[in-house]
């Protein structure tokens, strides 16, 4: 590799190209050019430049000695060190990039997207910082990434931080058993789209979902008595006989899936799959196990487990999916805006106490409770059961109310924004083929 670089180790022309310092001052610094990999490095391998530890000082300046790279007549220079890096990259490996050298130029020349380059020489320059201009499409820009071999980690990872790729369940390849019939069970049940059996098995699916939601509402309203505020021992015999055949529909649908599934522990251990269980076990628990003691006093927190049912149709309906998509890839943002209530919560707590204690010393009766009424206000829900009377406390309330529309709205723009990356996508989406 060294006498490679020793025949390259010309330094005419140099006053007619741009140093990698100029072109990175060009690519304008701005928060919203920088994805959130700007602060996230990638690992540069230790054994890069370990070698230098050991050479001789003639290798060490074959190493500072620079290269010239021409992109598209946009020319730079950088030093073989900085590209060394990253081994494994185009730029970082001799090997690689031999074949784009021009003998007569005394350069490397690649006919790709100049201001792309930008960033791509940064990500050397910078030991691992991944960033994309703001006037690259990102299709474009890791069209370019994977053209220069940067890792497929750091680039997976700027993707997803983009909202470039769905999560990993999107992607992975459709696993079936090796049983024929058992597949056809298999992409029934859990892939609704994949043909008109699979879409009717949907219908049925999300009927009996709709109408275990419609008895589990109606029964309460069949149970309350005009004289006691308790639940009467059993609801009407309809609404158990729309129990029973839904619970069968339900216990049915479980078992094929469980019977179909390829990956046993992994079906298990679905938070979708345990939700379905969820809406089962309730229902046996009454009929089967505990028929003799329905008067226990721990009844009612059985009979919520009832409530998941209506998660159910998170299988069904991909919008839901979307929501639950989106939730999870800006949690960061729903801690942070969960985080700037406590605190505005806790500050204007304390000082509605101490403004409104002396007039109204029932409704503000602690820090504690006068939290209430500062989340009901940061909420801008204000149901009005505590109200301030003094003029600093009504000051203070007005304040509480604008800082919730700060602290809570802020943030809330890149929630919106993610979710609608993801339903574009989502709808752009098209069928995969599935075979078997």
């Amino acid at each position: 590799m060294l006498s490679y670089i020793n025949k390259l180790s010309t330094t005419s022309d140099t006053a007619e190209m741009k140093s990698a310092l100029r072109a990175t001052n060009d690519f304008r610094v701005k928060p919203k050019l920088y994805s959130k990999n700007y602060n996230r490095r990638a690992s540069c391998p230790p054994e890069a430049l370990s070698s230098l530890g050991d050479s001789t000082p003639e290798d060490r300046r074959l190493y500072d000695t620079r290269v010239k790279i021409n992109i598209s007549g946009k020319k730079y220079e950088t030093l073989y060190s900085t590209l060394a890096k990253f081994p494994n990259t185009l730029l970082g490996n001799p090997a690689k990039r031999q074949q784009y050298f021009d003998q007569t130029r005394q350069e490397y020349f690649f006919n790709r997207n100049r201001n792309a380059f930008d960033a791509i020489l940064f990500y050397y320059q910078s030991n691992g910082l991944l960033t994309r201009p703001n006037n690259i499409r990102l299709q474009e820009f890791c069209d370019e990434l994977k053209f220069f071999q940067i890792e497929e980690d750091i680039v997976r990872e700027f993707k997803r931080d983009e909202c470039g790729i769905e999560d990993e369940d999107d992607d992975e390849e459709v696993v079936l058993p090796s049983n024929v019939i058992l597949a056809k069970l298999w992409l029934w049940f859990e892939y609704p789209k994949c043909s008109k059996v699979a879409k009717l098995f949907a219908v049925f699916s999300v009927t009996f979902i709709v109408i275990s939601i419609y008895v589990l509402c109606a029964e309460t309203h069949f149970r309350g008595s005009t004289d006691s505020s308790k639940y009467k021992e059993e609801p009407p015999t309809s609404m158990r006989i729309l129990e029973k055949v839904c619970i069968s529909w339900f216990t049915l649908e479980f078992i094929l899936r469980l019977i179909s599934c390829p990956n046993k522990l992994r079906f298990i251990l679905d938070i979708l799959n345990l939700i379905d269980l969820a809406a089962i076990l309730p229902y046996y628990y009454f009929e089967l196990s505990l028929s003799e003691s329905k008067n226990d006093k721990n009844i009612d927190a059985i009979r919520l487990l009832r409530v998941p049912r209506l998660l159910k149709l998170t299988r069904h309906l991909e919008e839901l999916r979307v929501l639950a998509k989106t939730v999870r890839s800006t949690w960061r943002e729903l801690v942070m805006i969960l985080f700037f209530i406590l605190i505005t919560t806790a500050i204007f707590s304390g000082w509605t106490f101490y403004v409104e204690y002396e007039e109204q010393k029932e409704s503000f009766s602690s820090i504690p409770a006068t939290a209430w009424f500062v989340i009901v206000s940061i909420t801008n829900v204000g149901y009005g059961d505590m109200i301030p009377k003094t003029l600093m406390g009504k000051l203070l309330g007005a304040i509480c109310t604008i800082a919730g529309v700060l602290v809570i709205a802020l943030p809330g723009t890149v929630i919106v924004t993610k979710f609608r990356l993801y339903y574009e996508k989502k709808k752009r989406k098209k069928l995969a083929s599935y075979k078997f």
